[in-house]
């Protein structure tokens, strides 16, 4: 039996249940990093430090600002040229950013940040959590039109897994830079074509058996 998956109400439990998980496991795991806890500026008395630029918020912010506009704005608006899919393409892509995030910072703390007991967040790791779902936007604009919001947050958890894993896999195993590894368009694409494959395989197959 097929499931419809964009019935008003599925939507919304779903956010919320996984908005409620969200909650739970950074409040359980997650905490500030030094340089973007608000006792900064004790530290800095303690230390006696003149300058903020010490601090690593404040040089890597800009960058951050940068991508961030990228992944809300720009993945959003550059697939608003499809007539039918303007305003969803725009709305579908803030729900996954916004999802995929907070995902990727946990996936990506515990794999590369975790220090025994939490993962400290910074704007470093906000960077990363960023590129990880650029590589889900990129995905999203094969799927656009043909799958629900529910199943996009469903590739969502899935992409950000697989990816936040290979890149483990890369850096700390293999041992590859950091600056080789920055292909979230490349995996994307990989992604794309496994989704589209899927999508193609479905209806090759509802359509032979109409045919039958």
């Amino acid at each position: 039996m097929i499931w419809n998956t964009n019935l008003r109400w599925r939507l919304p439990v779903v956010c919320l249940l996984l908005e409620v998980v969200m909650i739970a496991l950074f409040g359980v795991f997650v905490r500030y990093d030094m340089d973007a806890d608000p006792h900064w500026v004790e530290e800095k008395a303690i230390k006696n430090l003149t300058t903020d630029l010490e601090n690593e918020f404040y040089y890597r912010y800009p960058s951050f600002q940068d991508v961030h506009v990228m992944i809300f704005v720009g993945f959003g608006f550059l697939m608003t040229f499809l007539q039918r899919y303007g305003y969803s393409s725009v709305g579908f892509n803030f729900l996954l950013a916004a999802f995929g995030i907070q995902w990727a910072l946990l996936m990506q703390g515990w794999l590369h940040s975790f220090d025994g007991s939490y993962i400290l967040v910074n704007v470093e790791n906000l960077i990363n959590a960023d590129f990880c779902v650029g590589s889900v936007c990129v995905a999203f604009g094969a799927v656009l039109g043909k799958v629900s919001p529910v199943q996009l947050l469903i590739m969502t958890l899935l992409q950000v897994t697989l990816f936040s894993v290979n890149e483990y896999i890369l850096l700390n195993l293999l041992e590859v830079s950091r600056a080789q590894n920055r292909d979230g368009g490349g995996r994307g694409t990989w992604g794309d074509r496994k989704v589209t494959e899927k999508e193609r395989t479905g209806e090759t197959s509802q359509l032979d058996s109409i045919q039958v």
